[in-house]
């Protein structure tokens, strides 16, 4: 079975985030600050990226118990050397405002 996974992002919205949301800046316009917004900071379209993307968290992609990612256990170093790079700083942005992270597989 070939496996595609993601790692959202789920927080409070605040205007100084607009530039790390998953929408331009004007679909923001009429968000109130503290509203809850998704994001999808990372994605792997393919099985061996999305296990990569998981090692990067230390996690097993089919383990549920694991689901909610610890932010601080992440490996930012490798996570800049890797395909994900361009997203890291976006990553980093929501980490210091408190998002919550999932990883999510699709297989």
């Amino acid at each position: 079975m070939g496996l595609d996974a993601e790692v959202l992002a789920i927080g409070a919205f605040r205007r100084d985030l607009v530039e790390f949301l998953e929408y331009p800046a004007d679909f923001y316009r009429n968000t109130r600050d503290g509203a809850t917004v998704i994001v999808t900071v990372f994605q792997a379209v393919t099985s061996d990226l999305s296990y990569e993307l998981a090692s990067y968290f230390g996690i097993d992609p089919w383990d549920f118990n694991r689901h909610v990612l610890d932010p601080e256990k992440v490996d930012v170093d490798r996570l800049r050397g890797s395909e994900f790079s361009d997203r890291v700083e976006i990553f980093l942005a929501l980490k210091a405002s408190g998002f919550t992270f999932y990883y999510l597989p699709n297989g």
